[in-house]
């Protein structure tokens, strides 16, 4: 449902998926959260979600048509809704965005969870590190928001790929230390999942051996420099099922426009800390047309914690994405 060229890939990933030290649920995904229209235990899928054609294909078509795929980051948690919860990946779906960054933890019978921390104690009702609890333990738990305790549990992967293969959905993964890419990739083709997710790598290394040993799956792989992607092309990564993670720190304009006439959709993100992220920077004034800029520039993919508000100040691209079957 995974950077400023002068920091360390890796780093710049970290802080992408993660936000910041002091951020409860990175920014909740509406200031305001919509009321749930029907009951969140039973979510059910949109008609109107069936995919049109592969998915890499489909990004193409954003690309060309100059629309932009949101990407709700930790799948878009409010108030009311926790982060890496399905009934909030329903809630955003259903609101509009079509995809959904989540997290990817192992237990200590070596099972596929969602979660983001190492631990448990910032969104969870129980204590200690994830990789010392089962499985069981673990769904024993129920999720809070940071202002709230919800009746929902952590889910496993394969139920949230589940739901997203029912849904139409695309889930971007962004699997911790502890989830190998074997168990991961594992997962997705259990679930028959392939069409229904992008695949986070961290080093140009792992770039090229997951995309060599798995070719059908999209990736995305940190390129700040056209440099880079020429690396990336020469270890055997093919352009069309690959995406560029840009980072989070300074828009990239020159550099999204050369890797789009190679073919190449460039993401970046506006998440981080409350008071230093570009979700809240963008929205100070309350006018937003900075997100509109990103697009301008060049940006197919952008990844928020502010689905619902954002969404709403680019309707005009995500019409052109929506077109394109996202």
């Amino acid at each position: 449902m995974r950077p400023n060229p002068l920091l360390p890939a890796f780093a710049a990933l970290v802080i992408a998926g993660c936000g910041g030290p002091n951020d409860p649920a990175a920014t909740a995904s509406t200031e305001t959260p919509a009321p749930a229209a029907k009951p969140a235990e039973s979510p059910k899928p949109a008609e109107s979600a069936t995919p049109a054609g592969p998915f890499a294909a489909r990004l193409d078509c954003v690309r060309k048509s100059g629309g932009v795929v949101l990407i709700g980051h930790r799948g878009g948690p409010t108030r009311d809704y926790p982060e890496n919860a399905i009934e909030t990946f329903a809630r955003t779906y259903e609101a509009g965005t079509k995809v959904l960054e989540i997290d990817i933890a192992a237990t200590k019978d070596r099972q596929l969870v969602l979660m983001h921390d190492d631990d448990l104690d910032r969104t969870t009702t129980g204590t200690g590190l994830v990789a010392d609890h089962t499985l069981a333990d673990i769904q024993s738990l129920k999720l809070e928001t940071g202002t709230k305790l919800t009746n929902f549990s952590p889910p496993t992967l394969a139920a949230a790929l589940d739901w997203a293969v029912k849904s139409g959905a695309i889930l971007e993964l962004d699997k911790k230390r502890s989830a190998p890419f074997a168990s991961v990739i594992s997962a997705i083709r259990a679930a028959k999942a392939e069409n229904n997710v992008i695949l986070i790598t961290y080093t140009d290394d792992q770039a090229i051996e997951v995309h060599k040993s798995n070719p059908d799956l999209v990736i995305t792989a940190t390129i700040d420099s056209v440099a880079r992607l020429d690396r990336l092309l020469a270890g055997g990564v093919k352009p069309d099922n690959l995406i560029a993670w840009t980072g989070v720190e300074r828009p990239q304009p020159g550099l999204w426009q050369e890797l789009s006439a190679r073919g190449i959709e460039s993401a970046f993100g506006t998440t981080g800390p409350r008071g230093t992220s570009l979700d809240t920077l963008y929205w100070e004034d309350r006018e937003g047309s900075e997100f509109n800029a990103l697009v301008d520039d060049g940006l197919a993919i952008l990844v928020t914690g502010l689905t619902d508000k954002t969404g709403r100040q680019l309707a005009g691209p995500r019409q052109k994405s929506a077109a394109c079957g996202l």
